[in-house]
């Protein structure tokens, strides 16, 4: 696979990786901040979907994953578990952040005034997040990645390649 080809396919799965994980997160972070409102969901699904693909754009997934992985089998569980535990890693905090930053700013003073330090939302909501992205990443990663390359033209599992120096 050209490097390219390899990129193209690499920013799609970002893509949906992104929006996929920023409505599951959104959706758990508010629904446990317990003060669920739609417009403070659709707002953090904003944010975070858009947080989500400047992340994909600027981190290079495919390589980091390629390094990770390049001695276990093209396709193997161990693969599919690095791969999810690398995007996980990557993008759950700075979501999760992102969240928390907005719900604590969209709510009135008085509600806010009544929240938790705002190092306790974030690790009390990274913690769970960290294992709803994992399952998430786990179950989705794969579905993309096999959507993308048919869709390319592409053999799935992919041929490992050393990633480029």
């Amino acid at each position: 696979m050209g490097y390219e080809t390899a990129k193209k396919a690499g920013l799609q799965i970002s893509i949906y990786m992104g929006i996929t994980m920023s409505f599951f997160l959104s959706l758990f972070e508010n629904i446990l901040s317990g003060h669920f409102t739609l417009i403070l969901f659709l707002v953090t699904f904003g944010a975070s979907t858009a947080l989500s693909f400047v992340i994909g754009y600027f981190v290079p997934m495919g390589p980091i994953t390629s390094s990770a992985t390049k001695n276990l089998k093209p396709g193997s569980a161990g693969v599919k578990i690095v791969s999810s535990l690398i995007s996980d890693i990557i993008f759950t905090p700075v979501l999760t952040v992102a969240m928390v930053t907005l719900v604590r700013l969209m709510l009135p003073a008085s509600s806010a005034s009544q929240l938790p330090p705002f190092h306790v939302m974030v690790l009390g909501s990274l913690f769970p997040g960290l294992i709803l992205g994992f399952i998430l990443a786990l179950i989705f990663m794969p579905l993309y990645q096999k959507m993308v390359f048919k869709k390319l033209g592409l053999s799935y599992p992919p041929e490992q390649q050393a990633p480029e120096e």
